[in-house]
């Protein structure tokens, strides 16, 4: 059976023997995958949340996690790169990790490529963080993929429109000047207003949520549009939510443990 999780005293003691010898510490940061970057740059661990980047004692081991990510960022794909880039961001923005951010992102080499609404959310929070600001995927090639001609008609649709208004949003906090040239929201109103008309019967719960967030998304980015054009809440059909599971403290030991091989 495989396990991919384990109690937090079984992690710590997988942190704690990767820690005590700097041979065997390097030798993980250099193979690691995104699971061991996140162990290493992760802090607020061990049982009074007192142990701080543990694997990261010495010059040494920052330049050891260099080399691996520099070779795992060409072989991971994107969305394993994405996960990465939140595992940096999470990381904070100290001289060393802002080092590893801009290694990553050049290494990752997304400079004039399309890639996906999350990779760009990702690239775009580290990617700040940085002076001069490296050069950006190609935003506007992602745009031209999801821009839509008419209001979504199936499940599929709707994901893209609401990818379509996430990169809108993006770009007014990130380049609010190429949202501009994109004309948006003056050009798309008709694309719009057939969305914020939209209240299908006997949607699944799923959609529904994704339409009431996308409808949210919309009267954030255009308030003056949404309040004109989107219908009556009465008109949705009501949600029943489900309690959460409870959380639970997940540890991805075996790929950990596999970086050392």
């Amino acid at each position: 059976m495989r396990v991919d999780w384990v109690h937090p005293s079984w992690r710590d003691l997988v942190i704690e023997s990767l820690a005590e010898e700097a041979e065997t510490r390097r030798h993980f940061l250099a193979r690691c995958g995104v699971d061991g970057a996140a162990v290493a740059l992760s802090g607020s661990g061990g049982a009074a949340g007192e142990r701080e980047r543990p694997l990261l004692c010495e010059d040494a081991d920052w330049d050891a996690l260099g080399d691996g990510l520099y070779s795992l960022c060409h072989d991971i794909d994107e969305v394993e790169a994405t996960q990465l880039l939140r595992v940096l961001d999470a990381a904070g923005d100290d001289r060393e990790v802002l080092g590893l951010i801009e290694l990553v992102l050049k290494r990752l080499r997304w400079a004039g490529q399309a890639v996906s609404v999350d990779a760009l959310t990702a690239w775009a929070r580290v990617a700040v963080k940085l002076d001069p600001r490296p050069e950006p995927p190609a935003v506007a090639m992602t745009w031209l993929e999801l821009e839509p001609h008419h209001g979504p008609q199936t499940p599929e649709e709707l994901e893209r429109f609401a990818d379509w208004l996430r990169l809108a949003a993006l770009l007014r906090d990130h380049d609010p000047a190429l949202l501009a040239k994109l004309d948006f929201p003056r050009r798309y109103t008709a694309v719009l207003a057939e969305f914020a008309h939209q209240a299908p019967e006997d949607e699944p719960v799923l959609e529904r949520e994704l339409r009431i967030d996308t409808l949210d998304r919309l009267a954030d980015l255009d308030p003056v549009f949404a309040a004109r054009y989107s219908p009556d809440p009465s008109e949705f059909m009501a949600l029943e939510f489900l309690d959460p599971p409870p959380l639970r403290s997940e540890f991805p030991v075996e790929r950990v443990l596999r970086d050392l091989g």
